[in-house]
């Protein structure tokens, strides 16, 4: 799914993320034990490959695997 060149936490962002797509980046942080400012970068970095999107808003929107 991922490229193989792609770090290991971007695999566990995704891994989290598909296990529960209402899931903050606040509680990413909490689960992978990262700081937010990682996560936001793994974040970022999985929208740009295209896997990820951010349905509706930043409080009330969820995750969705493409």
């Amino acid at each position: 799914m991922l490229p193989k060149d792609c770090p290991k936490i971007a695999q566990s962002t995704l891994e989290a993320i598909i296990q529960d797509p209402y899931i903050t980046i606040g509680r990413l942080s909490e689960v992978l034990k990262l700081s937010e400012r990682t996560i936001k970068n793994r974040i970022a970095l999985l929208k740009r490959e295209g896997l990820i999107t951010r349905i509706g808003s930043r409080t009330s929107g969820y995750w969705e695997v493409v």
